[in-house]
């Protein structure tokens, strides 16, 4: 009768969503490491189930794998039984990592458009003061003389300022002062990295431009895959680390998510060594191409800019903090103001704005003092604290890099192994693969210090064992045997 198909209706046709509850509940009162056999007993699911489910129970739960005298994978949760994914802390930190993501894509928006306005804003302020300024100064002093260049047909102030003004925007807005748009061919050859408005290579300078790893996981993902379907749908610990570029306790977890996503499982090889099989990855009817060498990450960049460039950016910046400094001085120490010398040019605008009515050291000390001099601030501060942060994440892209290679190179000949593979942190690498396979230590004849990790070379050719023990063709999806075209 247990064949007849009907004891399992209410069983087998479980949806999925409560076949993971009910597999969740034996698992959370489980004590000690659980088989899928023991899994089975205690909640009458069909084996084939709980094969597809457990891996996802594993990852969201951070299981702890174990493997038994007998070759059985034990499951088991030390670290406590509290998902990864759901309820309210999980939750509470999706929703202020999304919130964090966009505030920071609407402040950096906001800030863009304010450094534009207040940089070329004050440029041209400072500018226009100055400007007339000194022309009213000239004009006082010798009133008469500019009378006869006028009446002479000679240039005047206000030609003067336009052609100015005309070359402060053609720097600020186009290419460069250089630029003119003469047919002489000047600019011609110049690398793309040129061509870009002014206001790109300020925003450059202040933000960067962007991850040189945009993209990455996809790509990681990818290669490992075809790395998996090239090694005949089988892979170890190890191998991951090395392909991932993590230690090996997240890569232990990781590794589990990748099982969730891409139907893999862990086994285990008779001589007891945990290996990650992924069936579902392998008919296909392509050959891999995917090289074994992992990639590596690229380094980020403080700026596309050229250092010049950069440095006329901090000089310009400088000028808007000296003239903000210097009215904010005069502003707070109006007794130190007098009609010539090194005052004159406050004295300037202090009266020219007490001519029209306002009353003027106000305005003047917030509009042309306090807030030019804040804007200077962060426009250095910005990028100093940017330069820093770049400083650190180049830190720990280079050491996951030599952490890949490092690995690598310690699994293909892992019974000889130096610090001479590693380079920098080569201690701390060492120890990391320590943690995962204890190392007999030796000094050899030259007074290095050798390394030999006999459970990782065990482990190794356990795994190639195994390997061999696999159908080869079974990733080969056969002769076409219908076409939809006929």
């Amino acid at each position: 009768m247990l064949c007849s198909g009907t004891w399992d209706t209410t069983v087998t046709k479980e949806t999925g969503g409560t076949a993971y509850k009910t597999l969740v509940s034996a698992l959370k009162r489980q004590t000690r490491g659980i088989t899928v056999a023991d899994i089975a007993a205690k909640t009458a699911l069909p084996l084939e189930r709980i094969r597809d489910l457990i891996p996802r129970a594993a990852d969201e739960y951070n299981a702890r794998l174990q493997v038994s005298e007998s070759g059985e994978i034990l499951y088991s949760f030390p670290r406590g039984f509290t998902s990864r994914y759901r309820g309210f802390g999980p939750a509470l930190g999706r929703f202020f990592e999304k919130a964090a993501a966009a505030l920071k894509v609407f402040f950096a928006a906001v800030f863009k458009v304010w450094i534009m306005v207040m940089l070329v804003g004050y440029f041209v302020l400072f500018f226009l003061i100055t400007l007339a300024a000194l022309v009213f100064a000239a004009a006082a002093s010798s009133s008469g003389k500019d009378r006869d260049r006028r009446s002479s047909g000679g240039p005047g102030n206000g030609y003067v300022l336009s052609r100015m003004m005309n070359m402060v925007l053609r720097f600020w807005f186009y290419r460069s002062i250089m630029n003119t748009g003469y047919s002489g061919g000047y600019g011609r050859g110049r690398k793309a990295e040129d061509e870009r408005p002014l206001y790109k290579k300020v925003f450059s300078f202040v933000f960067g431009d962007g991850d040189p790893n945009k993209g990455w996981a996809q790509k990681e993902a990818m290669e490992l895959i075809g790395y998996i379907r090239k090694k005949n749908g089988v892979i170890s610990l190890p191998e991951f680390v090395i392909r991932s570029g993590l230690d090996f306790q997240r890569a232990e977890r990781e590794i589990l998510a990748y099982c969730v996503n891409y139907g893999g499982m862990p086994e285990a090889t008779e001589d007891g060594t945990v290996v990650y099989r992924f069936d579902s990855l392998l008919p296909g009817s392509e050959k891999d191409s995917s090289r074994d060498a992992p990639s590596l990450k690229g380094p980020w960049k403080f700026s596309a800019n050229k250092d010049g460039l950069n440095a006329a950016f901090a000089l310009i910046n400088a000028v808007n903090l000296g003239f903000g400094g210097y009215f904010l001085y005069f502003a707070l120490n109006p007794a130190a103001v007098n009609v010539s010398g090194f005052s004159y040019l406050f004295h300037f605008v202090y009266g020219s704005l007490a001519g029209l009515g306002v009353s003027p050291l106000a305005p003047v000390a917030a509009g042309l003092g306090v807030v030019p001099v804040l804007f200077s601030l962060f426009f250095w501060i910005v990028p100093a604290v940017r330069r820093a942060r770049i400083k650190k994440k180049n830190a720990a892209i280079d050491f996951e890099n030599r952490r890949k290679q490092g690995f690598a190179a310690v699994w293909d000949a892992p019974l000889e192994v130096t610090e001479d593979l590693f380079g920098k942190d080569a201690g701390r690498l060492i120890r990391e693969i320590g943690s995962y396979s204890v190392p007999d230590v030796v000094i050899d004849s030259r007074g290095k210090t050798v390394y030999s990790f006999k459970e990782l070379d065990e482990e190794k050719k356990a795994l190639e064992k195994y390997r061999r023990g696999i159908d080869k063709n079974r990733g080969d999806p056969g002769a076409v045997v219908f076409d939809s075209d006929g």
